[in-house]
């Protein structure tokens, strides 16, 4: 449900909200008035309530559901006995669609109205797999997750299964994309995932993926601390010192990072030239799915480079 509603408001934005808030005072005012001549005051306050409903499905409409999610034996022993490429999507446990991206439209515009349609950085990533090396992106949910974001082929396991599901994924994953949520520490579950990538030697393979820092610096800070954190379990080496080294190499304006060999390579935001409203204002940063999309297509081919 919060995921639902990070999704609404990103579609309606601030413009959209003002829209609704004016609607509710002017449907209040009808009601005190006793309406237009044609309308009594409850009509007007019901005619605001179904235009607010409209509104909403109309955003509810730009984030389809996929139908259900599938068990995983359907999915992963035909996958393993495949040689078929696949991306393979990780995160903490119930943080599915946590982080929304607007929609760059033509001319890599956000958007001029007061809905600005948006995407899930699941989707973004099951694009960049698809348009980069033509692969399939899978994702393990809990059991009772049986409805989730359309992107990647979400499967469910049981409490009991679901690390030798991971194991398997793991193991053959062509890239494995790490998703760091904007305000969830890791769990016992996540690391013990790490922990897989490293003892299977795919840290070459990992992409960390952490949320966009133009609506909260705190929260991307916070992510950036985790992913220091992240690297350091990668390597083995999960000591304040090692974590600290990464701290200091990383900039506040990371984006993407990916493990290597020898360490970690990063990819940061960088700002375009100011654009100015009519008012003369600048315009707020807006970081939208096509940054992380060029460079998941650049860092997604340098691992298919290495790892034909």
């Amino acid at each position: 449900m919060k995921a639902l509603f990070v999704r609404l408001y990103r579609f309606t934005r601030v413009r959209g909200l003002i829209v609704l808030a004016v609607g509710l005072v002017f449907g209040t005012m009808l009601f005190a008035m006793g309406g237009f001549q044609a309308l009594s005051g409850a009509g007007g306050v019901l005619g605001m309530a179904i235009s607010a409903l409209v509104m909403i499905v109309v955003g509810a409409a730009k984030y389809p559901r996929s139908a259900n999610t599938v068990g995983h034996e359907e999915v992963v022993l035909p996958l393993l006995r495949s040689s078929a490429k696949y991306c393979l999507i990780l995160r903490p446990f119930g943080q599915d669609a946590e982080i929304v991206l607007p929609k760059a439209m033509a001319k890599r515009r956000i958007g001029g109205s007061p809905f600005v349609r948006n995407v899930t950085m699941e989707q973004v990533v099951t694009t960049a797999a698809r348009t980069t090396l033509d692969m399939k992106t899978y994702g393990i949910v809990d059991q009772r997750t049986t409805f989730a974001p359309p992107g990647p082929i979400l499967m469910r396991a049981p409490d009991a299964e679901w690390q030798s599901v991971a194991r398997s994924l793991i193991r053959r994953a062509h890239v494995i994309v790490l998703i760091l949520p904007p305000d969830r520490d890791f769990g016992d579950g996540f690391q013990w995932e790490v922990e897989q990538i490293r003892r299977y030697g795919a840290q070459s393979r990992v992409i960390v993926l952490l949320p966009p820092g133009d609506r909260d610096e705190e929260t991307h800070e916070a992510a950036l601390r985790r992913a220091c954190v992240l690297l350091a379990l990668l390597d083995g080496e999960p000591d304040h010192f090692r974590i600290h080294e990464y701290e200091l190499m990383l900039p506040a304006t990371t984006l993407l990072i990916r493990s290597t060999e020898g360490g970690a390579k990063w990819w940061e935001s960088v700002a375009g030239p100011p654009e100015r409203t009519l008012l003369g204002r600048k315009r707020k940063m807006v970081i939208a799915d096509i940054t992380y999309l060029e460079v998941l297509e650049v860092v997604i081919r340098e691992i298919d480079h290495e790892h034909p």
